[in-house]
């Protein structure tokens, strides 16, 4: 810090008669850091170049650089890995342990945190336990809470912060600089984690609540505005609009100096994914004239907007901008890691406890193109559920589906090559890898849906593969539709039917069957599904929570660690069942 002040000095200049004074700030932002904390992957057991005590030697360099700045958190840190499920099993994390999640970032010297969507999984007690202990305001603009809710959540909880800082000019004159970080997030979180949600809070729109508080924070003296918005921007099209991602809309708003984006796990600018939208310009990181960043996932990114101020007229104005992001390496705080030491190897002592055995391996690898035994597993484990914990009569005597997803498949041949999927040897089985099998925290619902419902789903999770260009159509994995993500792949166990990505979408699901019987449109049927899917994650017809039969209180982790225990000794033995299939594809390439 000496030198940064001896280099401000060096750079005065002398003040002259007309100029204005200039300064620049500095923004950084992560987002959608999930949890990854250590640098380690528990699955793998090894060292990673991803997660905050990478990240934090980004920061530090990005920091030097300028004499202001301010460092915001942009939702989804407390869920995504195996420490945040260590915590949440009794590891540590209340007020005299300290959560390191929000430990970290105090090391760290945040500025600011908005909440994402998946702050919410393990309820609000957890939440208001853990933003407790935080140095720096704790942000929502579009959360309202009831009087249900945990009073401290009611105190922590802010819809925007004024920080008030010092910028040194080129003539080294300090002028105050008052800057508001708002932040927004998903008002679908009422549906995704209403079991914890309703009746304790309402949510608004993001936009609505975003321009309003714009409003209130230039009225208090706001020279800068920043939107921490936990949202992106719809993909692949020309329609700008969704509730969820609405990031195409909060840059309209007026009075915003700078969009800080997350959710969507995208890398902004440098992603042509948002490249159909109008007023989207993704070399420059700008969306509709305002500067933005979104720094992907896991702390494997920065984002930075460098805004250069000018004061002029008793007042700050934004004359350029640049927005670019900084990928992390191998450098790291040594520093901030001896500190977690302690936590990282208490998680991999959690991690290590065996919950059951399997008799052969249980692999996501090519579940993008074919049944896997690893898909089986979560399917059998959710009907065993249904039969031995939900009562008998809220099932209606109706057929039984499960539905379930693969989260870390094999994407590509080089995917497959290198092993980047979920793969889990013969043999002991332990709460590692169970936490890699289903890696969100979400427990199981049951919907009812007719046969014309079913075909719908099914038809919707169809898009995960097109056929390829005729040149490529001998090699199976170009029919794989890398846009849509695995998590939104789901089949259905329990039916049989076949997969043709020739024919028009919305006509691709041929040979319909349970057992011998044709699914015809009014057949009725009950479907143990994930809590995110049935109450409207992801956008499948007909699953908005207007289906929702019955809400089971235990998460699908655990029901899987009770279904191992409920196989004993002898484990997992089933053999795979092929119930569906892709027309046209290549057996193997």
């Amino acid at each position: 810090m000496y030198l940064l002040f001896i280099m401000m000095l060096t750079a005065c200049q002398p003040s002259g008669p007309v100029e204005p004074s200039r300064a620049t700030l500095r923004i950084m932002e992560t987002s959608d850091v999930h949890a990854q904390l250590t640098g380690y992957d528990y699955f793998s057991n090894q060292p990673v170049q991803r997660g905050l005590v990478h990240t934090a030697s980004v920061i530090h360099a990005a920091r030097t650089e300028v004499s202001l700045s301010v460092l915001i958190e942009n939702g989804d840190l407390l869920q995504g890995s195996p420490v945040a499920d260590w915590i949440v099993a009794g590891g540590a994390g209340d007020e005299h342990n300290g959560n390191p999640f929000i430990q970290a970032l105090n090391y760290l010297d945040y500025d600011a945190a908005n909440l994402g969507n998946h702050e919410f999984n393990y309820g609000l007690e957890y939440l208001a336990e853990a933003y407790s202990q935080a140095q720096f305001p704790v942000l929502s603009a579009n959360i309202h809470w009831l009087d249900d809710a945990p009073g401290r959540l009611r105190k922590q909880i802010q819809p925007y912060t004024i920080l008030h800082r010092v910028a040194v000019d080129q003539h080294c004159n300090e002028l105050p600089v008052n800057i508001a970080v708002i932040g927004v997030m998903p008002p679908q979180i009422m549906q995704w984690d209403a079991r914890y949600l309703s009746g304790r809070a309402t949510m608004t729109d993001m936009v609505t609540a975003a321009a309003l508080q714009v409003k209130t924070a230039r009225a208090q003296g706001a020279d800068i505005v920043i939107l921490a918005a936990h949202t992106g921007m719809p993909k692949q099209t020309q329609n700008p609009k969704d509730t969820e991602q609405a990031g195409w809309e909060l840059a309209g708003i007026p009075g915003i100096d700078a969009l800080l984006l997350g959710h969507q796990h995208e890398v902004f600018p440098g992603t042509g994914a948002y490249d159909d939208l109008p007023g989207v310009d993704s070399g420059a990181g700008r969306i509709r004239g305002v500067p933005a960043v979104q720094p992907g996932a896991y702390g494997e990114h920065l984002g930075i907007i460098d805004l250069d101020l000018e004061f002029s007229d008793q007042q700050w104005r934004v004359v350029s901008t640049r927005s670019s992001i900084r990928a992390t390496d191998s450098g790291y705080d040594s520093g901030f890691a001896d500190k977690l030491q302690a936590v990282h190897q208490a998680t991999k002592a959690f991690v290590a406890q065996p919950v059951g055995y399997t008799a052969q391996p249980l692999s996501y690898r090519r579940a993008r193109l074919q049944p896997e035994l690893a898909v089986q597993l979560i399917h059998q484990a959710q009907l065993w559920y249904a039969q031995h914990h939900i009562p008998a009569e809220r099932l209606d005597d109706l057929p039984l589906l499960s539905a379930t997803a693969p989260f870390n498949a094999a994407l590509s041949a080089e995917d497959e090559q290198q092993g980047r999927y979920t793969e889990i040897n013969a043999g002991q089985v332990t709460l590692g890898d169970i936490a890699d099998l289903y890696r969100y925290p979400n427990t199981l619902d049951v919907v009812k849906l007719n046969g014309a419902q079913i075909k719908r789903w099914l038809e919707f999770s169809a898009q995960a593969v097109s056929e390829p260009e005729a040149s490529k159509r001998e090699q199976s994995w170009a029919w794989v539709n890398t846009d849509f993500p695995g998590y939104n792949f789901d089949s259905l166990f329990g039916l049989s039917y076949r997969i043709d990505p020739r024919r028009a979408q919305g006509d691709r699901i041929l040979a319909l069957h349970y057992g011998k019987q044709a699914v015809t449109d009014d057949m009725l049927f009950l479907v143990m599904v994930n809590s995110y899917r049935a109450t409207g994650g992801g956008d499948v017809p007909d699953l908005d929570g207007s289906t929702l039969v019955y809400r089971s209180p235990d998460q699908i982790q655990d029901i899987l660690v009770r279904y191992f225990r409920y196989l004993g000794e002898n484990g997992y033995q089933e053999e795979l069942v092929k119930h569906w299939n892709i027309e046209g594809i290549p057996t193997s390439d």
